[in-house]
């Protein structure tokens, strides 16, 4: 039940706060929005509030606008012509500003969620400058159930003083010793005292000996402010690496090949539900994550999604006349529908490496 709560807040908030930007955005043009969804699928309450209605849906996986201008008017008897409100009056400038306000958002707020996960685990500072920090030590942030570390006594928050005699260890420091050591000697401390933990080891007939805990390490503290700069940079940063994932990602789904660079729902709940089993900082650096990648993939010139839209603007507004009415949007149907089944593929490969093993 924790890993759907966190999945949906996770999506939800990344789709809401990139459809708020739409919305801002629009207004700020002068652009009317008809509606603002939290949700999908059945109304299930509504307002109205400056000259938009505001709805609540009954799936908590997404949300939307309804901007008018964005499909041909249909007569009675069905024929399609230009629309001639909203977003069809506008200039090329207007039409970008609104179509990568979710862009935008989605960075912002993948910079912010990424430095707040830095000032709560530090060592992520490591994966976005790329630059070393300094280890003081470890501390244990899982304890897997029934495993040899329960047993012993080890408990999730526990800061490892020692481990066979060698101080304020390091991560891998103490998994050599979990690994090759006979016998086995923790100093930990807890609630501000020090606790001695020894065991035989390793265990009689483990070929491959598992403590059963999950260790961070300890390093110094890194301020939100002094972070979010950092976590900003590293967002741009990782946008080549994201778009060659992203193709590299879909052409394996489509030759039916595995691929990691892409991950469909199965892949993208069984990380949440990794990452709520160790704590908030990597449910928070999760979030950042799939903040930056709905941000490069909008922008994607792909037929429906934020970066194909405005390709067409671009383009018709060179040609300095637009499509046939329905043309454009018979595009991005079919854009749609194309990355939809891309998804489908993804999560049918992802369903069968699960249930394989």
């Amino acid at each position: 039940m924790l890993t759907a709560i966190t999945f949906a807040l996770i999506l939800t908030s990344a789709v809401v706060v990139h459809e708020l930007a739409h919305y801002l955005n629009a207004r700020s043009v002068g652009i009317e929005v008809r509606a603002f969804s939290v949700g999908l699928g059945p109304v299930i309450a509504r307002k109205r509030w400056r000259g938009t209605e505001w709805r609540l849906s009954l799936l908590p996986l997404g949300g939307y606008v309804d901007l008018p201008g964005m499909a041909p008017k249909v007569a009675e008897d069905g024929t399609l012509s230009h629309a001639d409100e909203g977003m069809a009056t506008k200039g090329l400038g207007a039409k970008l500003w609104v179509l990568v306000g979710g862009v935008i958002a989605n960075y912002l707020l993948g910079s912010v969620l990424l430095a707040y996960a830095i000032s709560l685990q530090p060592s992520y500072q490591e994966i976005v400058t790329g630059q070393s920090v300094t280890v003081h030590g470890s501390e244990v942030s899982l304890v897997t159930p029934g495993s040899a570390a329960e047993a012993l006594g080890v408990r999730a928050g526990d800061r490892i003083l020692s481990v066979n005699g060698i101080e304020a260890p390091a991560p891998d420091q103490v998994v050599e010793q979990v690994r090759t050591a006979d016998g086995l000697a923790l100093v930990v401390a807890r609630d501000g005292s020090t606790l001695e933990l020894t065991t035989p080891w390793p265990p009689p007939g483990a070929d491959a000996p598992l403590l059963g805990i999950q260790i961070a390490p300890i390093v110094d503290t890194v301020p939100f402010l002094r972070a979010l700069p950092q976590a900003a940079a590293f967002g741009v940063r990782v946008i080549p690496d994201m778009v060659k994932g992203f193709v590299s990602g879909f052409a394996s789904a489509v030759r039916g090949t595995d691929n990691q660079d892409v991950a469909g729902p199965v892949g993208m709940v069984t990380m949440v539900n990794q990452a709520t089993q160790v704590g908030l900082a990597p449910v928070v650096l999760l979030a950042a994550v799939i903040n930056f990648s709905l941000s490069v993939f909008n922008l994607l010139p792909i037929p429906g999604l934020d970066g194909g839209r405005m390709l067409l603007a671009t383009v018709v507004a060179l040609r300095g006349k637009p499509f046939r009415p329905g043309q454009e949007e018979q595009l991005h149907f079919f854009g749609v529908m194309a990355v939809l089944a891309l998804i489908v593929l993804i999560t049918f490969r992802e369903l069968g490496a699960l249930f394989t093993g």
